[in-house]
């Protein structure tokens, strides 16, 4: 039967934002006879003096079961050379992608017996299309690690050993199911009939109004992982003879610490156990060799009490898939700039907005009365027409009576704050706390706006004091938008389409005695009617989505929310510079 073949629709989004000839690689997933393309990596530039990025080994950055599958040709490159496909091991017939700049056109080949064959039909899939053949899982386990003579690249190397030999069991919490690599009881059982427990819950979770609680987040299954110390029952391995000790009496220096495994992998819901028992262990493999690799760079430095390095997860939104980056113990966004530099290269990825900034790591699976993020993408296309102008990336609803602490009544204008703050910590443009209320009115203080008997009072601030906060806590630039009645609203539309286009920051609004968050706008040149995307800081239940979207505490308005006696003052934040 002849390999089918689907292609990951942002692909072809970050092939469209390329500007010159390259060539690259394919990564995909390989299952029921058919390729699933997910994402490239381009060549660096030849006349770049230092290759940062290996990329050959850029593929343990991706969740197993994703491998090296094929080669893409941007614009007019030379033919394809067949020695490129001989460390393609996923596929007998790797993939050739050759993508057209002038005419956005895309061909795509097999090799198959030494010759490159057309293929006349595949499948542009989205994330959502993706989300129904596969799912995360996200693998964690911490174990000690003990290096004599402070070799910790040889402990790892022999734990990983240890690991890939499958010895390993796995723990899915949520419906309390054991899996191991011997296990005939499970064998030829599906990963989907595993996860029928997670998709009750999940629709318990959601509620009969059918809204999304994990939206602007990544969805996954945990699980725990267990070292198995114990031989198999009638192994070949199991004890036949009287144990021998030997007791060497020597001097070392011995290192100990612990190991923080935090894995990713990719699979479809149709794997077996036995495949999926596999895939997590290559996950858990390809973790502990990213560490090695980067505590390679820093071995030099090593030190007794020195930690291990962090294992971070990121999804860049042009990308669609999950991103590992194994960060050195106390790296910084400036010691890491070079590094991130060159993965947005190899990436096709926007060189003016960060990707893989600390900030930028992944949250996953909000749990119960964990607090929001983008709550306005369950309504975002209901009820509206024409040209929708929104907030560009991710942040918290921060609203009354978060946290245990009483502020109805008066602290809207805070909360309002506290959200905006929450998108430039969601962006990585900074790593500073959510400030509580009291924090707040010490900075006005401290630049010398409030008196200091302003601190612990329930006094309200407005968008001028807000905007002094952003520029004294985040360093940035604020513009100020003002509108003499509601009925100017709608007026300065264009305006505000220009920010959600070229900024994409959320705006913080005071009029009258109150203060909201505008997300979005939208206009229809037809009717000339816009509307607004308000998130509102008053509600004061608890974290609970459908509830926030049915009763309109997030949802588009129309100008008449406006009043027409009130003044209005807009603090606009500006995106930093920055990388």
């Amino acid at each position: 039967m002849a390999l089918q073949l689907q292609i990951l629709s942002n692909i072809l989004q970050r092939l469209e934002c390329t500007e010159t000839t390259a060539t690259g690689y394919l990564y995909g997933i390989l299952h029921n006879n058919t390729l699933v393309v997910l994402t490239f990596t381009l060549n660096s530039d030849e006349s770049e003096s230092e290759n940062i990025i290996d990329y050959t080994t850029l593929q343990l950055n991706l969740p197993a079961d994703i491998y090296f599958c094929g080669i893409l040709h941007i614009g007019e490159c030379e033919e394809v050379n067949p020695d490129i496909f001989k460390d393609i091991d996923i596929t007998d017939n790797p993939l050739f992608l050759k993508y057209s700049q002038n005419t956005l056109d895309m061909q795509a080949y097999f090799y198959v017996h030494q010759k490159l064959e057309a293929v006349n039909y595949f499948n542009i899939i989205s994330e959502d299309d993706l989300s129904q053949q596969f799912v995360y899982i996200k693998s964690q386990a911490t174990f000690p690690l003990i290096a004599q003579d402070g070799n910790i690249l040889e402990a790892l190397q022999e734990s990983r050993k240890n690991i890939a030999s499958g010895k390993i069991g796995i723990h899915f919490p949520l419906n309390n199911v054991y899996l191991f690599r011997t296990d005939e009881s499970l064998k030829d059982r599906l990963l989907k009939d595993f996860l029928s427990l997670s998709k009750e819950h999940d629709k318990s979770s959601t509620g009969s109004n059918n809204i999304n609680h994990i939206i602007g987040l990544v969805d996954i299954i945990h699980a725990n992982i267990l070292l198995k110390i114990s031989s198999e029952k009638n192994s070949e391995e199991s004890i036949k003879y009287a144990p021998v000790l030997q007791h060497i009496k020597q001097s070392f220096d011995g290192l100990e610490c612990n190991v923080h495994i935090n894995a990713l992998s990719l699979v479809s819901l149709n794997a077996t156990s036995a495949e999926l028992h596999a895939i997590v262990v290559e996950s858990i493999c390809r973790n502990i060799r990213l560490i090695e690799m980067q505590q390679g760079l820093q071995s030099k430095n090593i030190k007794l009490s020195a930690k291990l390095p962090e294992v971070m997860h990121f999804k860049p939104r042009s990308c669609g898939h999950l991103f590992t980056i194994v960060f050195s113990d106390g790296s910084t966004n400036d010691n890491t700039m070079e590094y991130r530099k060159a993965l947005h290269k190899a990436l096709a990825l926007d060189l003016t907005k960060p990707s893989f900034r600390r900030g930028n790591a992944i949250q996953f699976n909000i749990q119960a009365n964990e607090i929001l993020v983008n709550p306005h993408q369950a309504l975002l296309h209901k009820g509206v027409a024409g040209k929708l102008s929104i907030v560009d990336g991710l942040y918290s609803y921060h609203h009354y009576m978060q946290n245990n602490f009483d502020d109805n009544g008066w602290g809207c204008a805070y909360r309002s704050l506290q959200t905006i703050i929450s998108w430039f910590r969601l962006q990585g443009y900074t790593e500073i706390p959510i400030p509580s209320h009291r924090k707040i009115q010490q900075c006005l203080v401290d630049i010398g706006d409030k008196p200091s008997a302003f601190i612990g009072s329930k006094q309200w601030i407005g968008s001028t004091e807000v905007s002094f906060v952003l520029q004294t806590l985040l360093n940035i630039d604020i513009k100020i938008l003002c509108a003499s009645s509601g009925e100017e609203m709608s007026a300065l539309i264009p305006q505000l389409i220009c920010h959600f286009d070229t900024q994409g920051t959320p705006i913080m609004i005071g009029g009258g005695v109150l203060a909201h968050t505008i997300l979005g706008v939208s206009y229809d040149e037809s009717s000339g009617e816009g509307k607004f995307l308000i998130l509102d800081p008053h509600y004061t239940g608890t974290e609970h989505l459908p509830t926030i979207i049915n009763k309109g505490w997030c949802g588009w308005k129309t100008r008449d929310f406006w009043r027409k006696d009130a003044f209005y003052n807009m603090c606009l934040p500006q995106r930093p510079i920055i990388f």
